[in-house]
């Protein structure tokens, strides 16, 4: 490494000096501003030059004070952040929460069934059955085994057990489960057997039943289901014919089986409108 000159180094010894005498004038308060923008304005072009080497290092000092502000503005941001977020959350839950209800109403209003609104608050197997839920209203509710569960815009199960204050329901997708259909578009009627997350499969009592892809499910006929007749199950989204003729069809559920939160139990036929629920 070649040696400095005495003049290169008491060239250098001067620029370190001034740009420490910048740096003490840029920490200091008005006074200290005032006079460094007329250093500033007497020594321009030595000025950018220090400025250029040394201002990293300055403008870190400078921001040194301000650092713990800062940190603590950025913790309070987080927090609103956070705050906003679980805002945006129960907006979107009252929502679907306002959906769910408009669709119970008017499936209560068309189909002229008097329904129970009820929240499912816990999921898994009971009674023997897989694909069961437990909603939060019984017997003190006018709840009684057997009646149909909806979610305002198709069939979700049946009650298979309840208490006073909770309801075991079955539902329809349940593998193993049937449910008798009638085709809306021909008028066959058959059994739909739940298939889990794949939803139904339909058998047409006729053998020699025309079944095509679109067409739509629902409960019945009278006295031929455990369900109120009449509700949409599926629609029917593929059809196999075996060798022998018989006709099999995959059925889209119309209520999501993995997806149910806010239902409705049909506790009477021939009323319209929402129940309201026993004593709240």
């Amino acid at each position: 490494m070649r040696k400095l000159s005495r003049r290169q180094r008491l060239s250098a010894m001067v620029l370190a000096a001034v740009a420490v005498c910048f740096i003490t004038l840029d920490l200091g308060g008005g006074a200290l501003r005032d006079a460094h923008t007329g250093v500033r304005g007497a020594l321009g072009s030595l000025y950018r030059g220090t400025d250029a080497a040394v201002g990293p290092a300055r403008r870190w000092i400078e921001g040194v004070p301000s650092a713990g502000t800062n940190e603590a503005t950025i913790e309070q941001l987080r927090g609103d952040n956070a705050r906003l977020r679980g805002r945006i959350a129960q907006l979107e839950a009252d929502r679907r929460t306002a959906a769910q209800l408009a669709a119970l109403q008017h499936g209560a209003v068309t189909s002229r069934h008097r329904l129970l609104p009820a929240r499912v608050v816990a999921f898994g197997p009971g009674q023997g059955f897989d694909w069961t839920v437990t909603v939060d209203v019984g017997t003190g509710d006018g709840v009684h085994v057997g009646q149909t569960v909806t979610d305002g815009a198709g069939l979700v199960g049946r009650v298979l057990h309840a208490d006073a204050a909770t309801s075991v329901v079955l539902l329809a997708a349940d593998p193993g489960s049937g449910v008798g259909v009638r085709d809306l578009r021909t008028g066959e009627i058959g059994v739909a057997s739940g298939q889990g997350t794949a939803g139904f499969a339909f058998s047409p009592l006729d053998p020699a039943a025309t079944v095509q892809v679109g067409d739509q499910l629902a409960t019945g006929p009278n006295g031929a289901t455990s369900y109120v007749a009449g509700i949409l199950v599926g629609t029917v989204r593929s059809v196999h014919r075996s060798a022998d003729g018989t006709v099999r069809a995959t059925v889209q559920p119309t209520a999501a089986p993995t997806a149910v939160d806010l239902v409705g139990i049909v506790v009477a036929v021939d009323g319209s409108g929402l129940a309201v629920r026993a004593g709240r």
